[in-house]
């Protein structure tokens, strides 16, 4: 009698999801909002986020780079009404490499900057260059274009009635979290690396890995500076509260150990209260390679 082969099960977010779908991710063409969004019951929001959806959909699917955006009053409070108080918080806390990067920058905290000049910027300091994105993009899209030393960043502002809180990626998420740390060279090439082998790969369970690889570093991770835990991911330097809350007691805080963060799931609609702490991104990008030479995956210099 024949052997039945298994169906292979990938989890994710507590669920059981279609494997394939870590290798063609959908790609909406419309603008989704998920329910309960702040700025669903708002006309005008979402006729704005319309506009800025197929203008940046547009620069990005023909490779135009960032648009020039005419912010408005109302996206400009928001702005000066975060910014602050995010700068107070990342300079208590954040990692030096974040706060050397942001102030080279020149990072405003009155007026949204344009994404055309920081990814000039970029290009001149380390060769990463600024992906105008319409909103959050599926893993693998996302990764490719890093692969290729361009980081997607999206340019709208969050709704105004909950300026601390975003269900979603937006310009306060994307320029206050990711786009400093793209300054330092060890950083990029590590973004960099993890592009390619995402991109490379057939394999859905080596998706999921570097993707929670990139969930725990990339997005929610905390570095050991001068015997001192500071913050370096993303996810937590956009948010007023996930700040404090990370380096609080109500959050496990383990060692960053390569085979124990693959194999971790994660609930990315809550607050995080485990996460990983590295000792320096020299270290962080030596395990990346480890992990994609143990993984066979070929990737392009």
């Amino acid at each position: 009698m024949k052997a039945v082969k298994a169906k292979r099960v990938i989890v994710e977010y507590g669920a059981e999801i279609d494997p394939q779908d870590m290798i063609e991710p959908p790609d909406a063409g419309t603008l989704e909002l998920e329910a309960g969004h702040p700025g669903l019951g708002d006309k005008g929001y979402v006729a704005r986020r319309q506009q800025l959806f197929a203008l940046c959909r547009g620069h990005r699917l023909n490779r135009l780079g960032p648009p020039l955006i005419g912010y408005t009053a109302e996206e400009n409070r928001i702005w000066r009404e975060v910014s602050p108080k995010l700068d107070e918080l990342h300079c208590q806390h954040a990692s030096h490499i974040y706060l050397d990067a942001k102030r080279a920058l020149g990072i405003s905290q009155t007026e949204i900057p344009q994404l055309r000049h920081l990814s000039e910027q970029l290009k001149r300091k380390t060769r990463m260059h600024l992906v105008p994105a319409e909103g959050p993009l599926p893993y693998r899209t996302f990764y490719k274009y890093i692969g290729e030393r361009g980081f997607p960043v999206t340019q709208f502002i969050r709704h105004g009635s909950h300026p601390e809180f975003t269900p979603e990626p937006d310009m306060i998420h994307d320029c206050l979290g990711h786009v400093p740390p793209l300054m330092d060279q060890d950083y990029a090439e590590l973004l960099t690396l993890i592009g390619k082998a995402v991109s490379a790969t057939q394999d859905p369970e080596q998706v999921l890995a570097l993707k929670r690889f990139s969930w725990f570093s990339i997005e929610f991770g905390l570095i050991e500076e001068k015997n001192e835990i500071k913050v370096f991911g993303a996810g937590i330097l956009s948010s007023t509260g996930e700040i404090p809350f990370s380096l609080s007691a109500e959050v496990e805080r383990r060692p960053f150990i390569t085979d124990e963060v693959i194999a971790t799931d994660y609930d990315p609609s809550r607050m995080q209260d485990l996460l990983f702490v590295i000792p320096s991104f020299v270290f962080l990008r030596r395990e990346v390679e480890e992990l994609v030479k143990r993984f066979g995956i070929a990737v392009k210099a």
